[in-house]
């Protein structure tokens, strides 16, 4: 799956969806003239006889040009409203819905099961863990994927999936909503929320215009009386147009989401390798009594972000294709029988005998499973041709079994990593130095702006862990934060960034790996806590971003190679793959963090297919010598992240320094 091309795909069905709303628009704009100049037409004749109306001063260009300027200006007032309350991203639309955030550290089993592999899916796709909200009152099995990017990407879930479906069906609901956010589509589904609320916001106004005329006053008089009638005839009209658009808007969303549908149903089965995963419980949606149907009003206005329909209208316009057209697709010899499940049945009963320590046990161990994969898939060791290395972006490819390796997590680190109150020691140890006297200053630098003094005991001990183990676990320890750092206050979110740039600076230098950590977590946590942009498309080619390209270019060829020879043939390699012949290696003052950083947020400016272009030439430069290390790796995938695309998965020999 090129996740690159699919959101190439996604960006044109952005202009797709903007040029079918504004012929929508002006439908109900020319419909809007008709409307209220044939009422007032009528009523005229009505009043003066037919003879004596003055058909020309309805039907005038001054009118329609009114009329046409307001009904423009109320849509576009309703959409920027709208994207306005959107500014949150993810978050938004789960809370809007009834969703409650899962704490990272809950211990309920069913809870547990739906974090693990949220996690896990997560870790393997090269993304920070996004936050997991849960529709308590929603007994049908629906989930969903929201956000404008991947850091502030949330995935949701009802309380019926997480009773009727089993740990493998949740992977492949899942892996459905992470290809959504891999694919490009949350962002068009975010826009198609905005744009279409413009056109349903038109009966709105119907609606209040009508009932606003039953507390007028009896006592009017015979003319306003009829001009009562006018306003309750136009009323009743906009209604009309509201239904109008709402039928337009059902058809702009089911255009645009059927197929995006199927396309994550596939790539949910390439991501699990386990074509049942999916279909199985697309069969129990089938084969359930509340299906996927949702109680909250506002599942409407987002249906097409649901795994399943929320709304059970017809075919015509349904966001979704049928189930069993969909389960067919995914295993084409299909009987044809569904799952059938009592509402009140819950998928592995044996989670109401299960103790909270024995839950607790279970997560830490699937906790441990969930670090060591990301972790060894970095690490991962497999022969390559003498060609240059590829960067492929599939999750399928990067299975790695689990080892004995697990003993050396310690339980008490994976709690603190998803831990809201202690999960900031975790990240305040991955920047603690191994030098003994730099960590003791980095340490009492913090002190006075930490809210307890224990945090420095903690901080310690998770340093004193994560020392213990590989430093290709530093990165997936990070990602594994993220949900727990969400959970800070704006003020304690503050007093971290701080904190993390006391630390970086004790030295008086800011070396490449702890410019990725702060990048990182800065690329994460900034949405909800600051005032962001999200990076906009504007190079559509790699001759657009030949300067920012050659620094960063320039810096991996000396980060990965020692020898002047190899540098300068890394950085041509990397150049020609994308096809800059002119460019040049920089000297290496060129290259340092404070040149390195601007280049690489100018980078995200680019087109998908342009992104692609540029992180296979790194991977190319970096590969020439077929030895990938840890801190290259972290590069790469904090580029990745910076440019708000998937990370690649590189597959080579690994050196540790």
């Amino acid at each position: 799956m090129n996740f690159f091309t699919e959101q190439d795909h996604a960006r044109r069905n952005s202009k797709w969806l903007v040029l079918l709303f504004v012929l929508a628009v002006i439908l109900l704009i020319g419909l809007s003239n008709v409307i209220i100049a044939s009422t007032f037409w009528l009523f005229d004749s009505h009043n003066n006889g037919l003879n004596q109306a003055n058909e020309g001063s309805f039907f005038s260009t001054d009118l329609f040009i009114m009329v046409s300027l307001v009904m423009t200006s109320v849509i576009g007032c309703a959409i920027a409203f709208k994207w306005y309350q959107l500014r949150d991203g993810g978050r938004r639309i789960a809370e809007s819905l009834g969703g409650e955030r899962l704490l990272p550290n809950s211990q309920a089993p069913e809870q547990r099961q739906v974090l693990n592999v949220v996690e896990e899916m997560a870790l393997a796709s090269g993304m920070p863990v996004p936050s997991v909200y849960l529709l308590k009152d929603e007994i049908g099995i629906n989930a969903f994927a929201a956000g404008h990017t991947s850091a502030d990407a949330v995935i949701g879930i009802t309380q019926g999936a997480l009773e009727q479906l089993n740990r493998e069906q949740l992977q492949g609901v899942v892996a459905h909503e992470f290809s959504h956010i891999l694919n490009g589509d949350m962002r068009l589904n975010m826009q198609l929320i905005a744009l279409l609320s413009g056109i349903i916001f038109i009966s709105n106004i119907g609606e209040f215009v009508v009932h606003s005329q039953r507390y007028n006053s009896v006592s009017h008089s015979s003319r306003n009386k009829n001009n009562d009638v006018r306003v309750v005839a136009v009323g009743f009209g906009l209604l009309a147009l509201g239904w109008i658009g709402a039928f337009f808007a059902n058809m702009i969303k089911a255009a645009i989401s059927r197929q995006r549908e199927y396309l994550a149903d596939a790539s949910a089965v390439q991501f699990t390798r386990n074509p049942n995963g999916i279909a199985d419980a697309l069969k129990i949606i089938g084969g359930y009594d509340a299906g996927s149907g949702l109680r909250t009003p506002l599942s409407q206005e987002a249906s097409h972000m649901f795994i399943g329909d929320a709304r059970r209208l017809g075919s015509f316009f349904a966001t979704h294709p049928a189930i069993k057209t969909r389960i067919k697709r995914i295993l084409p010899r299909w009987d044809g029988q569904v799952i059938k499940r009592d509402i009140k049945k819950i998928a592995e009963p044996i989670y109401s005998k299960t103790s909270q320590k024995r839950a607790q046990k279970h997560s830490q161990e699937q906790l441990k499973k969930t670090v060591f994969v990301a972790a060894a898939a970095e690490a991962a060791i497999e022969h390559v041709t003498n060609k240059s290395a590829k960067a492929e972006y599939s999750l399928s490819e990067h299975t790695v079994t689990v080892s004995g390796e697990l003993a050396h997590l310690d339980e008490g680190l994976l709690a603190l990593a998803h831990d809201p109150c202690g999960v900031i020691s975790v990240v305040y140890a991955l920047l603690l130095d191994s030098n003994d006297a730099l960590r003791k200053k980095q340490l009492h630098d913090i002190k006075d702006n930490l809210s307890k003094d224990s945090r420095i005991n903690e901080t310690l001990q998770a340093w004193e862990w994560i020392n213990s183990v590989d430093k290709s676990y530093r990165l997936p320890l990070l990602e594994l934060s993220f949900p727990a750092l969400k959970c800070m206050s704006a003020l304690q979110y503050q007093r971290f960034m701080d904190n993390l740039r006391t630390l970086i600076k004790a030295d008086q230098q800011v070396d490449m790996y702890e410019w990725c950590l702060y990048q990182l977590v800065k690329h994460y946590l900034a949405h909800q806590f600051e005032k962001t942009t999200p990076s906009k498309a504007v190079y559509k080619s790699t001759a657009e971003v030949a300067k920012p390209f050659s620094i960063v270019l320039s810096t991996f060829a000396y980060f990965g190679h020692e020898q002047t020879l190899e540098i300068q043939r890394a950085f041509g390699i990397g150049a020609n793959s994308i096809g800059l012949y002119t460019i040049s290696l920089l000297e290496r003052e060129q290259c340092q963090v404070e040149h390195f950083g601007p280049a690489v947020k100018q980078l995200a400016n680019a087109y998908p297919q342009v992104k692609q272009r540029i992180l296979r030439a790194l991977v190319a430069c970096i590969c020439l010598d077929k030895q990938l290390t840890i801190l290259e790796n972290e590069m790469i995938r904090c580029i990745a992240a910076v440019m708000d695309c998937p990370g690649p998965q590189i597959s080579l020999g690994v050196r540790r320094t």
